[in-house]
């Protein structure tokens, strides 16, 4: 154990060849790296409310500073001594009340330590979010010189792609051919087409045979895409020094394996299934070689909807965004890119897993006469998808044509280009494109696939309705030159209103005396329970009181009936209960009750209903928060109050105009408290034969 070097991690036979290692280059170098780290801090993040440099001042009261380097996420100081970073990780530091996250060592050393998810969020949070490239766009300049800005910004370089992304396919084809001796890894997606952002994912297909291009004609047992994937799996485990942050997802459609390659700190998903995506990218790359505008128009649109959440893991993928841009680009009213239909008319197919997927880049095509700018095109694409009718057509990159969804449902109606998907229709009717999804995007290529198969109507819906926001937004900025349109483009949030709700079932406490008032009611047994004209009533009375007393909003009544007008009541009788099938409440207040709701040393009457005790504890809350004044919010919401039969009653519950993090804390509140206290309150009214 004498002749271990700690430093390096290395033992030695004997002390002489312990004492050579010390005094080597390599080691002192190692040495000095390892006394930086020691006397180092990192502060990150950097709250927005703190400028960088000011911190500077409060660090050297510490000790000495003698380096330092700013970054919008961080700051990263080596003191001349390593008391003063030990000091300062014991001790928390506050700045304007907010208290900084320090780390010991380097920002580049504990990157490393991070996981590959964790860090890929840092990155990508660091480098190309809006609040770091805003700047940008508050230049006096053109469109043109903001876009090229943007990009500059945002966009992987070709030296970023070579020097981090190119070594990762050359090292994973070395250390798996000892394995799989033909082995061959392809890069595809983004960063094959050059459309991807800075730390974006890799895309690697592990070809284990034979080269992509090639129809297997036979496969052994041993070569099935499960016992490949376990084999790959164990090489990656073994090689934990270039491979970290392993996550296996054996049971997707397409299985693969994320891990992060630590040489050069670059997160990858190898896949083994087929090479589609290999073609796929191909043809994308070929479809934005043929115009300079493309790839601009195509970053925008993939980052615009990376900032307003449209896009990602459940939402619309930047492949399919890519396709909906190709899609609009090849619409005859813009014709800048042809169908791939036209670009196959010369070349003998070459199909891989029953699909084709060669075509002629050689194809003459005629020339571009559409000379509309990139914020035009982008114009254009949001007019396109905010009147498009999802619901029932299919967008078909295929041959640039818009299909309904009956068509793919009797395969006989497709035309002529879509023979292919018919021939893999008549071998196997189950393997169909699933168009019965809110948005239907056909792949050009895997003609079966729905590559928006996963898209929800909330996330369709949000898509629409940023397009018809863009389209605002294009049309005012066109009468200054679009010099204001990514910056107003980006800024410009739509409002969400959340919604919840609350359902009240009546069954338990219903009635089959067939009375129909509880003043009639005779018996003491059928008293006890609420008979059907009184239940809406009793129910509707309750919730109003939970408003008003428990949560402390005012409430504005208005009642409805299909097609008539809207009517405001400042009471509401139980003929109007009868009357009316939809009640809403407006209610609006400034207590936030739900908050530190406690009540301590006091003892509540215990012959008080659920609801009074909860009206005292609201009582009791605002009347602490009142001492400090600092629990005042603007809570304004919409609650619907729908009968529903037999004896039930459905709370839809809207956010009018509250901020968003309030309702939010409401809406936990209510979906806790407001059906139990209805509840209790009832049992309660049962108990003591009470009635409104």
């Amino acid at each position: 154990m004498s002749n271990y070097c700690e430093v390096c991690s290395m033992y030695f036979q004997d002390e002489h060849s312990l004492q050579s290692h010390l005094a080597g280059k390599k080691h002192l170098k190692k040495l000095n790296q390892r006394q930086v780290l020691e006397r180092s801090i990192v502060v990150s993040p950097i709250p927005k409310c703190i400028f960088p440099r000011g911190l500077i001042n409060i660090f050297q009261q510490y000790g000495a500073i003698k380096r330092y380097q700013f970054n919008p996420q961080y700051l990263e100081i080596e003191f001349h001594d390593r008391n003063s970073a030990d000091y300062l990780l014991k001790k928390p530091i506050w700045v304007k009340n907010v208290k900084l996250n320090i780390e010991k060592g380097s920002h580049n050393n504990l990157r490393k330590q991070k996981s590959a998810g964790q860090c890929k969020e840092m990155e990508s949070l660091g480098l190309i979010n809006f609040s770091n490239i805003e700047h940008i766009f508050n230049e006096d300049t053109t469109f043109d010189d903001q876009l090229q800005m943007f990009l500059n910004a945002v966009q992987l370089t070709n030296a970023e792609i070579e020097t981090r992304y190119e070594s990762v396919c050359t090292e994973l084809d070395r250390i798996f051919r000892v394995v799989f001796p033909k082995c061959k890894t392809y890069k595809f997606g983004s960063i094959q087409t050059g459309l991807g952002f800075k730390e974006c994912d890799l895309d690697i297909y592990m070809d284990v045979d034979d080269p992509t291009y090639e129809t297997k004609s036979t496969s052994t047992d041993f070569k099935t895409t499960a016992k490949i994937f376990k084999k790959v799996k164990e090489v990656l485990y073994k090689m934990n020094c270039v491979f970290s942050k392993i996550v296996l997802i054996p049971k997707a459609k397409t299985p693969i394996i994320k891990f992060w390659y630590l040489p050069t700190e670059v997160s990858c998903d190898l896949s083994f299934k087929n090479g589609l995506g290999i073609s796929k990218s191909y043809f994308i790359k070929y479809c934005i070689s043929l115009d300079s505008r493309i790839r601009p128009l195509i970053m925008l649109i993939k980052y615009w909807a990376r900032h307003f959440k449209i896009s990602g893991t459940g939402k619309i993928c930047n492949y399919a965004l890519v396709l909906l841009t190709i899609f609009y680009l090849q619409q005859p009213s813009v014709n800048i890119i042809p169908p791939l239909t036209a670009l196959r008319n010369s070349c003998e197919p070459r199909v891989i897993n029953g699909w084709q997927v060669n075509f002629n880049e050689n194809t003459v095509l005629p020339p571009v006469t559409n000379q509309s700018s990139v914020a035009q095109l982008l114009h254009g694409f949001f007019i396109f998808y905010a009147t498009f009718e999802f619901k029932s057509h299919v967008i078909c990159p295929i041959d640039g044509m818009i299909h309904t969804d009956l068509e793919f449902k009797e395969v006989q109606n497709l035309p002529s280009s879509m023979d292919t998907y018919k021939a893999y229709m008549n071998e196997d009717e189950s393997l169909s494109l699933n168009v019965n999804k809110p948005m239907c995007v056909q792949d050009p290529i895997e003609l079966n696939h729905n590559v928006t198969s996963s898209t929800q109507y909330d996330t369709l819906n949000t898509f629409v309705k940023y397009c018809a926001l863009g389209i605002e937004i294009c049309t005012l900025s066109s009468k200054n030159e679009y010099k204001t349109l990514m910056k107003t483009l980006l800024s410009t949030v739509i409002k969400k209103r959340d919604t919840f709700n609350i359902t009240i079932c009546g069954n338990q406490y219903q009635s089959n005396n067939g009375s129909d008032s509880m003043e009639t009611c005779t018996d003491a047994a059928g008293k006890s329970k609420f008979p059907s004209n009184d239940w809406y009533f009793t129910v509707f009375n309750i919730v109003k009181d939970i408003f008003e007393q428990i949560v402390k909003v005012q409430t504005e009544i208005l009642t409805a009936n299909v097609g008539e007008k809207q009517q405001k009541f400042e009471i509401l009788s139980d003929v109007h209960m009868k009357k009316y099938q939809k009640i809403i409440f407006h209610c609006t207040g400034s207590h936030c009750v739900w908050r530190n709701r406690k009540v301590s040393n006091i003892i509540l009457d215990p012959s008080l209903s659920c609801l009074r005790k909860e009206a005292f504890i609201s009582e009791q809350t605002i009347e602490c928060h009142d001492k400090t004044d600092t629990e005042r919010i603007h809570l304004d919401f919409l609650c619907t109050f729908k009968k529903k039969d037999p004896n039930k009653v459905i709370l839809i519950l809207n956010n009018h105009n509250s901020d968003e993090h309030i309702f939010k804390e409401f809406k936990r509140f209510a979906e806790y408290k407001l059906a139990g206290i209805i509840k209790q309150t009832l049992l309660y009214m049962q108990q003591f034969n009470k009635c409104y």
